[in-house]
């Protein structure tokens, strides 16, 4: 940055003294060398009014403007926009006001059957998005077939489990970049909780949801929980066109058991060529790199 910008005043007020990536990293091509250009004057204070010409700063001096761009922001906070009131009466803008806790993004304790996309602590600034989405939407699947075909009528994380999953959170992010104390909409203020990141990658992310942890969720049925058995015929004797003899075979053609052997089967295990890692420091292998994550 400092040899980009060349300038000791500008320097002085952009460059951090947190590490890179503590706030979102968002490059911009000739941003940092169009500020230094003779024709660009960077002005650092409050706007105390806005003038028929410009801009009526806090220095007392008037700036001619011919466009005026209000770039303040826009609500990062996980707080709903609307009421969303649970059983007990409590409404999540209320629990969510101050710091957002929630299972792996995707729900939150006493609002059941209330699923959301890219909740708190969801991998928004780990890897590609997309495909946690992705990941959320199978997830959903999986929790909606199971709610169809079991005679359930409510299901939503237990507290505890909310409450150990906040707790291994906050512990892995000590060792992070993320608590630098930089102002971020990762957290709330620089020495805040980060709320917005998950912990690992986002392939840690979407191998964590690849299977439904039914002991983390509590649930309540329609009556009796074995009322989905029915009539005792299966659902395979009721299909004309089904093999009724599909346990026999003449050799093994199950999905793996193991969720290891799954996963291996998912990512292709033993088919890449192992390449060395990727630095995205810009060191080489001779220079020393303070062990930051």
């Amino acid at each position: 940055m400092a040899e980009k910008l060349n300038n000791k005043f500008l320097e002085e007020r952009l460059v951090p003294d947190w590490h890179v990536g503590c706030r979102r990293l968002t490059p911009g091509v000739g941003y940092l060398e169009a500020l230094g250009k003779e024709n660009v004057e960077v002005v650092y204070g409050e706007i105390s009014e806005i003038t028929e010409r410009g801009c009526l700063c806090d220095d007392g001096k008037e700036y001619p403007v011919d466009v005026l761009i209000c770039a303040t922001g826009f609500n990062t906070s996980f707080k709903p926009r609307f009421p969303v009131v649970g059983p007990s009466g409590s409404n999540l803008q209320d629990k969510w006001a101050k710091e957002a806790h929630s299972y792996f993004g995707l729900a939150a304790a006493d609002f059941p059957n209330y699923l959301i996309f890219l909740g708190p602590n969801c991998p928004i600034g780990n890897g590609p998005v997309l495909s946690a989405i992705e990941a959320q939407a199978d997830y959903m699947c999986k929790l909606i077939d199971r709610f169809q075909t079991h005679n359930i009528s409510q299901f939503s994380p237990k507290q505890e489990a909310i409450s150990d999953f906040i707790a291994h959170k906050d512990a892995f992010m000590k060792a992070t970049v993320w608590q630098d104390p930089c102002r971020s909409w990762y957290k709330g203020s620089p020495d805040g909780p980060i709320t917005a990141l998950w912990p690992g990658s986002t392939l840690h992310y979407n191998e964590a949801l690849m299977e439904v942890r039914h002991d983390d969720w509590e649930i309540k049925y329609n009556g009796n929980r074995f009322a989905w058995l029915g009539n005792g015929y299966s659902q395979t004797e009721l299909d004309p066109t089904a093999d009724w003899a599909y346990y026999v075979r003449d050799h093994d053609d199950d999905e793996p058991l193991s969720r290891g052997r799954k996963l291996q089967q998912i990512n292709k295990s033993g088919t890449v060529a192992a390449t060395a890692p990727v630095s995205f420091t810009g060191a080489t292998k001779d220079t020393p790199v303070e062990p930051k994550l």
